[in-house]
């Protein structure tokens, strides 16, 4: 093992050592330093691939509301919106939206009157609404080309992703003004203003900062609010692709811990689930990466 290796791996055991000990200092849910079982479960497409409520196809993204402990599933190939209980697993799913033309990933909302579910429809390449109990969605926001992903703040903002104008808008329906919240409309590029054909998107709800999965330049970036240029906080600044711990490869989607800020990636050309503390040069696996297909 080379001189340079050694250093990066002491650096991290040491970020290790130090982020396993806030759990003893502050309240969050998931400890920096949880392991997982190394065989998944299935939790909803029990019947493989189809059609009926205990079957999927090409799903593309999920949500968990927590307050119902509910898993919401972007059925995609099937053009649907699907369901599952996380309470008492059951094989069956229930269809909560219909002939939505493949959907992509789902944010659901809760409103005084209900749950609202907020889907990117990229065939459509528009974001859609639907209020509980509406037949059908209504746009929000501009156009959005090859719309891949959704996120609501705590305002109402709707943040959405272009992968083919290489930026991510965030709509205000207070202003029904649409703006440029990451990125550079039309300006796919790898500097730090710059994104290439982003997917997932997470935004801190206390902060506004948006997190992005900057796909086809390998790496996660962060743009605090309002921000002209983002840092990257996964992978390689520079978006060079690679399959080891510093590296990712096509990462798709992305989910934050508001409060110790680490951050996890689907990083789907390498099949597997990557968790990086904050400030750290490299992240380790927990889930997948032994040949597991990870697209969520």
């Amino acid at each position: 093992m080379s001189t340079v290796s050694e250093v990066f791996l002491i650096f991290l055991h040491i970020q290790i050592i130090f982020w396993c000990w806030i759990p003893s200092t502050i309240s969050i849910k998931i400890s920096p330093c949880a392991r997982w079982n190394t065989t998944g479960e299935i939790v909803a497409g029990l019947g493989g691939r189809g059609n009926n409520p205990d079957q999927l196809r090409e799903p593309e993204g999920i949500f968990i509301h927590r307050q119902t402990n509910t898993l919401y599933v972007s059925d995609t190939g099937n053009d649907r919106i699907q369901v599952f209980t996380l309470n008492q697993l059951s094989s069956m799913g229930t269809t909560v939206i219909v002939n939505v033309t493949y959907p992509t990933k789902i944010y659901v909302d809760d409103d005084n009157d209900g749950q609202t579910i907020y889907v990117s429809v990229r065939n459509e390449d528009r974001v859609k609404k639907w209020v509980k109990g509406a037949p059908d969605g209504v746009q929000v926001g501009g156009e959005c080309l090859m719309c891949e992903s959704v996120w609501v703040d705590k305002e109402k903002n709707v943040y959405m992703t272009s992968v083919t104008k290489h930026c991510v808008y965030k709509w205000s329906p207070q202003t029904n003004i649409t703006t440029v919240a990451a990125g550079r409309e039309f300006g796919q590029g790898s500097g730090s203003d710059s994104l290439n054909s982003p997917e997932g998107i997470y935004v801190d709800n206390t902060s506004g900062t948006v997190y992005v999965a900057d796909y086809a330049n390998h790496r996660i970036q962060k743009w605090l609010k309002n921000a002209l240029n983002g840092t990257t906080v996964a992978g390689f600044s520079t978006g060079d692709q690679g399959s080891d711990a510093e590296s990712l490869s096509y990462p798709t989607t992305i989910w934050v811990d508001d409060e110790t800020q680490v951050v996890y990636v689907a990083d789907s050309d390498n099949n597997r689930i990557q968790r990086w503390l904050p400030n750290a040069f490299m992240g380790d696996t927990v889930a997948g990466g032994t040949g597991m297909d990870i697209k969520i």
